[in-house]
């Protein structure tokens, strides 16, 4: 009404430009813009929602925005909803099974037009049952939930950790760890699977994969301890370029020289991994990529809410840099 009667238009007029409806002159639609301007008009997205019964808002849950994979996937799934209309509300777990329970309740709450989440470290069934029960469409990112029919986008993590052990092997190297990454989660599961195969098809022995935070911290402790056994191995492959670069600060401290001493193979290729020292040889999992397919998934899922379900996977390749060698 106020923005009328500063215009010198009718209500509905206002309407009408506030919507975007493209019938009104576009003298009056700039003199009602002006007026926006001057008053100081602010859209009621939720007023606005009760009519439309949509907010024109995604809820994205992650479980590290420090995590340089993250950080890709979010900067792509927000430039992709954007175009199509969508305001992207971020949600940080930090590995919290019990902050993301609040995270998905608040954006169930807004509501949010749909959902993509990248599930916290819990196989508990109250979580699985959580997500379940969420009405909004939505989309699993990077990690799936066994039980949880939903769309999926992610990476063939499998396939990815048997290229990275076949390229240890090709150099030479017999004794091969698996390093890092929490317990409970479908992308640490499926890469250890794949890091098995490999092995055990060339009649190697398959080591014990200790686990740890996804972070340098847990690289740099785990290396520690694997150095310090009897027999350690002469090559890793790592959960993540994170964990890599940290294993690999230990080794330099260590006065070893990763890709002569010992070679590290890390997974996703983040930008760190070229500019680290040695660069850093990685599993690309093409997080732009999954963040793409996951946007776009879940636009299918909000357009057609009863569509049969779809996993999306990335076709994963070896980058190889200084960090890993032939075995001395």
């Amino acid at each position: 009404m106020d923005i009328a009667q500063d215009a010198n238009v009718s209500r509905a007029t206002v309407s009408l430009v506030l919507r975007n409806v493209p019938v009104v002159a576009e003298q009056t639609r700039q003199r009602v813009r002006d007026s926006m301007r001057r008053l100081g008009y602010v859209y009621h997205r939720g007023a606005a929602s009760l009519r439309t019964q949509r907010t024109r808002s995604v809820g994205l849950v992650v479980t590290d925005i420090a995590n340089p994979f993250f950080a890709e996937i979010i900067v792509t799934i927000e430039e992709h909803l954007e175009r199509a209309g969508y305001v992207t509300l971020l949600g940080n777990t930090s590995e919290t099974p019990a902050k993301q329970q609040r995270l998905v309740k608040t954006m169930e709450e807004y509501p949010v037009d749909g959902l993509l989440l990248c599930s916290s470290a819990d196989g508990s069934h109250e979580l699985a049952e959580q997500i379940r029960r969420c009405r909004a469409p939505k989309v699993l990112v990077a990690r799936s939930l066994p039980n949880v029919p939903c769309d999926y986008a992610g990476v063939d993590n499998a396939s990815g950790a048997e290229m990275a052990v076949t390229h240890l092997i090709n150099l030479g190297h017999r004794r091969i760890a698996f390093l890092g990454g929490p317990a409970g989660i479908s992308s640490r599961d499926e890469r250890v699977a794949g890091y098995q195969t490999a092995l055990r098809e060339r009649g190697l022995q398959v080591l014990d994969s200790p686990e740890s935070k996804p972070t340098r911290e847990g690289g740099y402790q785990l290396m520690r301890e694997l150095l310090n056994q009897p027999n350690p191995p002469t090559a890793a492959l790592c959960f993540n370029d994170v964990v890599a670069i940290g294993a690999m600060e230990m080794l330099t401290d260590a006065g070893k020289k990763p890709g002569k001493d010992f070679s590290i193979v890390g997974f996703n290729n983040v930008s760190e991994a070229t500019v680290c020292r040695p660069t850093l040889t990685t599993i690309d999992t093409m997080p732009r990529q999954v963040g793409a397919n996951a946007a776009e998934l879940l636009l299918r899922r909000i357009q057609e809410p009863d569509a049969p379900f779809l996993t999306r996977l990335v076709r994963p390749r070896l980058v190889q840099r200084e960090s890993s060698g032939y075995l001395n």
